[in-house]
């Protein structure tokens, strides 16, 4: 087993960095990457339910924008 590369990991990531969570910008729940493949492509998806597409209860709790 090799030990960690003190600069980061293979992708160049500091390991003693936190990691910054992606914010939906419609309702505001946190959500994650999930990453592509030959056949896939890459999908930005909310945390609590897996999906793409924002929960409509949700919506309607989101705060107003410039209004």
């Amino acid at each position: 087993m090799t030990a960690p590369h003190p600069a980061g990991d293979h992708a160049g990531r500091d390991p003693e960095r936190s990691r910054i969570p992606l914010i939906c910008p419609r309702c505001g729940h946190e959500q994650q990457v999930v990453p592509g493949g030959p056949e896939r492509t890459v999908k930005v998806v909310h945390v609590g339910t897996g999906r793409e597409a924002c929960e409509p209860g949700d919506l309607a709790r989101a705060p107003d924008e410039g209004t």
